[in-house]
């Protein structure tokens, strides 16, 4: 009995198990994924051959302020007796410093008093310049021409008057201050009761402009001229142009023309391997409230203009050297290469020419 009943479990045992295989693999069957198909190769990424202007830039970093201040020396014997404040303004007719309770006036000019300005003084520079600061300041009396006449004397006299000075006149060697344009104090020098034969003042322009040392690892100095217009960044943000109006070498020497006025509205010291620049600031408007800080000085170094072009991607290295782009022809299905000559490199566009190429064209630019 125990034998029957042992066979019957083994059998039925079997079904069940064959039973199970047959659901897991209908199962499986049913289920299991089909096999994904054959990937294809993605298209080449093209791009059009297009007609546009290209420019490059750099940008240098600049200061604002006065300039680089230049001392004055004083050439009127006596002792100091007044002085301005720091950063104030002096102009045509406005007294620079006072000697013996005397005040010391700023003429405009080139050429400063070198002898006595009277009568006896032959005709030359120094006496044109005062007879057109005379003129410019109300004494139309005076002369225009280089010569000391009678009118000049009338005119002298009638301003000395004005500054309560002794009205006979003349003038002396360190009567007045001869500067090319009005100045801004830096600094002062010297204290009062000091010798008023030393330097008293640092002077510097009275307009904001940029100094920019040069790295010429950062930029080809060639394309550095006297007029270049540039951009700029001021520190508060806002952006404004401006021009080059002087450069010096790295011996510090200005270029000729530069147009720096007064005590030394050049710019700045040369840097250790490049010139300086100075950047003057036509719209001093927009500098309001900024005396100092950093300046960023976008200089375009190279601009080309109507030339075609295609993305930097889209070249292709030449055994043997040169380049080439890969055209597209036969509605995308093929493409050859095709040699170019390459230009300017532009913000990822590069310019390109050659047999063939043509605007609208379509290049490979990722394969």
């Amino acid at each position: 009995m125990a034998a029957e009943v042992r066979k019957w479990f083994l059998a039925a045992l079997g079904a069940v198990v064959v039973a199970a295989v047959a659901v897991t693999a209908a199962y499986m069957l049913r289920f299991h994924p089909a096999p994904p198909p054959e990937a294809k190769p993605a298209p080449p990424q093209t791009t059009a051959i297009a007609r546009t202007d290209l420019t490059t830039t750099v940008t240098l970093q600049g200061t604002l302020g006065y300039g680089t201040a230049t001392p004055y020396t004083g050439r009127k014997s006596g002792t100091v007796t007044w002085l301005p404040a720091v950063g104030a303004v002096v102009g045509q007719g406005q007294t620079l410093y006072g000697v013996d309770a005397q005040p010391v006036v700023l003429f405009l000019g080139a050429t400063p008093l070198y002898r006595a300005i009277n009568a006896q003084a032959t005709p030359g520079p120094d006496i044109a310049e005062v007879n057109a600061d005379l003129r410019s300041l109300g004494y139309e009396v005076a002369p225009s021409g280089d010569a000391y006449t009678s009118g000049t004397e009338s005119a002298l006299k009638k301003w000395q008057l004005s500054k309560g000075l002794a009205a006979n006149g003349t003038l002396a060697i360190g009567d007045l201050a001869v500067l090319p344009a009005p100045v801004r104090v830096s600094s002062l020098d010297a204290q009062l009761g000091a010798s008023a034969t030393a330097d008293l003042l640092s002077l510097s322009s009275t307009t904001k402009h940029v100094t920019v040392a040069v790295d010429p690892r950062q930029v080809d100095t060639s394309v550095l001229t006297r007029g270049l217009k540039v951009s700029l960044s001021l520190p508060d943000g806002k952006q404004t142009t401006g021009s080059v109006s002087a450069l010096s070498s790295p011996g510090g020497a200005a270029a000729a023309g530069s147009n720096a006025s007064g005590g030394g509205s050049g710019g700045g010291g040369a840097g250790a391997s490049g010139p300086s620049m100075t950047i003057d600031i036509a719209d001093q408007s927009v500098l309001t409230g900024m005396d100092s800080g950093s300046v960023g000085v976008n200089v375009t170094t190279g601009s080309v203009n109507n030339v075609l072009a295609v993305p930097v991607e889209a070249l292709v290295a030449v055994q043997g050297g040169g380049y080439a782009v890969q055209v597209v022809a036969g509605g995308g299905q093929t493409s050859m290469l095709v040699g170019v000559q390459t230009g300017l490199f532009a913000n990822g566009l590069v310019q390109i020419s050659g047999q063939g190429i043509t605007e609208g064209l379509k290049v490979v630019t990722v394969s």
